[in-house]
């Protein structure tokens, strides 16, 4: 209880609650922030864009490349590494209740009917779907018939990587799915290629632009495209990533059907090596293997319901007792 005639302090901003400066002004340190509820109908760049503006207004400067968006059509977060003080951060969620007060920030910025989401620290049981960090010199096993390794040094990306991208997506259409990973050693360790941003916005409309010349038509959702961030000790201020192309597994077709490239070309996957381009015989070869597999699951389909049949029939056939049971209406 207060003394007589004595009132309450009033309660302080968090600006004005902050501790004067003792004189050893504390260095700033690296944090990671989660901004949810973007809006996910603005593209990956603008939506960098925006949040930068965003963060100047909070008085929290970053640079680009220090921003990851990831987008899904339902949802938008963002990930971004800034060097700040820690009052800074206790701050932060006033002085952005403010700013949008003051309609500093465009409300467009969040996804309808939601209110934008600024803290340091992440809920773990929150689901960040495409959340993944790799270690440099990381082992992640061996290839498979599903997965492929490229090291991507040098000038990859500007040169061998269009090719490998028909070659094995076309493979991995032509079979049962797959993932090709650039960045890492043939022997499964984790190295990670230089990749900016601008990189980034490059590779995906290289691998769009090729797909898009795929026959049959290949649909956005038939593939996912990620940019896998890589941790090193001794390569600081450089971003290293893996680059990760899945093809999803094809649906299930009426008739069995072959991917061939924007160049006419056709691949395809087996016991972890591509074959092609193939001849018009190894085709023809891959349909007659393709409707036999079909025949032979057709033909153990048939032979259970036969069995079925069978066993129904039998049971049709059995003298049913003879009951005494009167029922009464």
């Amino acid at each position: 209880m207060e003394p007589p005639g004595k009132q309450p302090p009033p309660e302080l901003s968090p600006e004005e609650s902050l501790p004067e400066d003792s004189g050893l002004e504390e260095a700033p340190s690296m944090h990671t922030l989660y901004v949810g509820h973007l809006n996910p109908q603005f593209s990956v760049p603008v939506l960098t864009c925006l949040l930068r503006d965003t963060l100047e207004r909070l008085e929290l400067p970053v640079a680009r490349e220090h921003i990851e968006v990831v987008r899904r059509p339902q949802k938008a977060y963002a990930l971004v590494q800034v060097a700040t003080h820690k009052a800074t951060l206790a701050s932060l969620p006033w002085r952005l209740h403010k700013a949008l007060e003051e309609h500093l920030i465009l409300k467009e910025l969040a996804a309808r009917g939601k209110e934008l989401v600024l803290r340091e620290k992440l809920n773990h049981r929150e689901e960040i779907v495409g959340l993944e960090r790799l270690f440099q010199g990381a082992f992640l096993g061996s290839e498979t018939r599903n997965m492929e390794f490229k090291r991507g040094s040098g000038e990859y990306l500007s040169l061998a990587f269009k090719h490998h991208v028909r070659r094995y997506v076309c493979a991995f259409l032509n079979s049962d799915g797959g993932s090709l990973l650039v960045g890492i050693e043939d022997s499964g360790l984790v190295q990670g290629i230089r990749c900016s941003h601008r990189d980034e916005d490059r590779t995906r409309l290289l691998v769009d632009s090729i797909l898009q010349g795929f026959k049959p038509q290949v649909f956005p959702n038939a593939y996912t495209l990620t940019f896998i961030p890589v941790i090193s000790t001794s390569t600081a201020g450089v971003s290293l990533k893996v680059i990760r192309l899945t093809v999803h597994t094809p649906k299930a077709q009426s008739q069995p059907q072959l991917y061939q490239t924007d160049q006419g070309e056709v691949f395809l996957r087996r016991e972890g090596s591509i074959q092609g381009p193939l001849s018009a015989s190894a085709i023809q070869e891959w349909c007659l293997q393709k409707w036999m597999g079909e025949l032979d699951d057709l033909k153990e389909k048939v032979k259970v319901l036969t069995v079925e049949k069978e066993q129904l029939q039998q049971q049709l056939q059995r003298p049913w007792p003879i009951s005494c049971t009167c029922c009464v209406l």
